[in-house]
């Protein structure tokens, strides 16, 4: 900073193009910020009124002092502590709620019997969430949710910390921490609010769209989790029916079905059912899946008296590496890959 005495400049002109105010404890204080120097481009005239002297700062100033209270924002869609997360709750009218419970590392689907979630969708979601910044803030006090399709929502999302018993701090049950809500879609963006905030923000479409509203397509992608050695008989249909039964030292023999066996497919065949996994889930069966004319069905048994049996169903095409597959012990339609089986 170069500083002018008020006698050394008395005859420069200082022409006064925006002041700012800068409040004390007492009262409001004058910056003006002037004209561009004649020796240096990158500085500008400026003067403190107390101070009655003329300065010099850089001319990035005036970028600076004209910030706008918007500007200084956090336009993140929601913040939270993610360590007293225990539910997400995702509600959609009219077709119910999809609840995700933390579990020590992992999560489930509280809503469906506690099953397996798929632990690392869930935290992408978390994260999707945390990291989204709003394209722009439509109002700053949402007087007229009807207009942006937020007075009923179509999908709202809670945050909540759960407590198992009373504590000195908490009731025992879910606490609510954070609601978000999505209304109506317009162009590249969809409407949304923080239920306890005033502000509507606008951001992008596919933000909601990345939210399942199915709880099967939260479902844990492994679909089997068994060892090799433990089927013990195996059943392949396609247009004919084969059948196979290990017996005395783990020697594979027909039980429907000629010819010779070859053992090194079978236990390859083994490796993949036994440790299977799905690419992604579809969500609910849909006629399109191919499930009830399906190509290929696996049935096997995991037990010595063939009492406890398990059934893959492979359908239609997904695309041009996948196929549809249902699993007789679990809710919907996933995808495996072609290779599998």
């Amino acid at each position: 900073i170069t500083l002018f005495s008020q006698e050394g400049k008395k005859d420069q002109k200082v022409e006064t193009a925006d002041s700012s105010k800068i409040v004390g404890e007492d009262k409001g204080q004058t910056l003006q910020i002037g004209s561009i120097s004649e020796k240096d481009k990158d500085q500008v005239y400026v003067r403190f009124a107390p101070r009655g002297a003329v300065y010099t700062l850089p001319r990035k100033i005036k970028g600076t002092l004209n910030t706008k209270p918007a500007d200084l924002r956090d336009n993140h869609l929601v913040r939270i502590d993610t360590n007293i997360l225990d539910r997400i709750t995702i509600d959609v009218p009219g077709k119910g709620k999809t609840v995700l419970a933390r579990n020590g590392g992992n999560w489930t689907i509280a809503s469906q019997n506690n099953a397996p979630a798929d632990s690392g969708a869930v935290r992408r979601l978390i994260d999707s969430l945390q990291n989204e910044r709003g394209t722009k803030f439509v109002e700053d006090v949402a007087s007229n949710l009807q207009k942006y399709g937020l007075d009923k929502p179509r999908l709202q999302l809670t945050y909540s910390s759960f407590a198992s018993e009373n504590t000195a701090e908490t009731k025992a049950g879910e606490q609510p921490f954070a609601t978000i809500a999505f209304g109506k879609e317009e162009g590249d963006y969809v409407y949304a609010r923080l239920t306890d905030e005033p502000f509507v923000v606008a951001v992008r479409r596919g933000l909601a769209d990345q939210i399942s509203t199915d709880p099967s397509q939260w479902q844990e992608l492994s679909i089997f989790k068994f060892k090799p050695d433990q089927i013990h008989r195996l059943t392949i249909t396609t247009d004919k029916e084969l059948s196979l039964e290990r017996g005395e030292n783990n020697q594979w023999h027909w039980v429907k079905g000629t010819g010779e066996i070859d053992g090194t497919r079978v236990q390859a065949l083994l490796n993949t059912l036994s440790n299977l996994h799905a690419v992604r889930w579809l969500g609910a069966t849909k006629p399109q899946n191919g499930l009830e004319k399906p190509q290929l069905t696996l049935a096997f048994t995991t037990s010595p008296d063939n009492k406890v049996s398990h059934k893959l169903i492979i359908g239609a095409p997904a695309n041009d590496a996948t196929w549809c597959a249902h699993a007789d012990a679990r809710e919907g339609t996933f995808v495996i890959s072609k290779g599998v089986p």
